[in-house]
């Protein structure tokens, strides 16, 4: 009798659990995806500096991640880092966003080429601008995954010594620096 009764509740109890779990992800935010490393340092690596400026333009250099507050244009401010490349369509429709806040200069702007030809990462600023203060590589896309990264576009907010305070997936939004910058940057104070 409990047997026949098992047999008839079971497959209507493991439904009714299915339903609120799939019911539950239609009010989730696809683009607020989870980031172990909110709260924690960037992860440490060695990465190329592409030059843009100065007598040593389109040439590459190392810097160390974990030294980049030491770097005179961003020593003991937050930052952003944005992840970018010339092939990535959504790139396009931040990127004025970006030339935008860098106008500003409320903030500093760091970009990561993520799995770009050089050439191609050149020719792609020279035509639509560069924004950023520093332009690190990651053409084998190493640096990335230890990020997280689940593609490109994705932005990231560091504080003044390279802890991840927040990460933005897709595009940025126009009022990025005003609407989630600033609240996260005094969140973290």
């Amino acid at each position: 009798m409990i047997k026949k009764r098992l047999r008839l509740y079971l497959p209507i109890l493991v439904l009714l659990f299915l339903g609120v779990f799939l019911l539950r992800g239609l009010w989730l935010d696809p683009k607020k995806l989870p980031s172990a490393l909110i709260g924690k340092p960037a992860p440490a690596v060695v990465l190329p500096v592409l030059s843009f400026t100065g007598p040593e333009a389109g040439a590459i250099q190392l810097v160390d991640i974990q030294t980049i507050q030491n770097i005179d244009a961003l020593k003991g401010q937050p930052w952003v880092l944005n992840v970018f490349a010339s092939w990535c369509q959504a790139c396009l429709v931040e990127h004025p966003h970006f030339i935008a806040l860098a106008k500003q200069k409320k903030i500093k702007l760091v970009g990561l080429a993520y799995k770009d030809d050089l050439a191609n990462t050149r020719r792609w600023l020279a035509q639509y601008g560069n924004p950023y203060d520093l332009i690190l590589v990651d053409q084998q896309g190493q640096y990335g995954i230890e990020l997280g990264v689940y593609g490109v576009p994705e932005t990231f907010l560091m504080s003044a010594n390279n802890t991840i305070i927040h990460k933005q997936v897709g595009p940025i939004p126009a009022d990025y620096f005003d609407s989630m910058a600033l609240p996260a940057i005094e969140a973290s104070r």
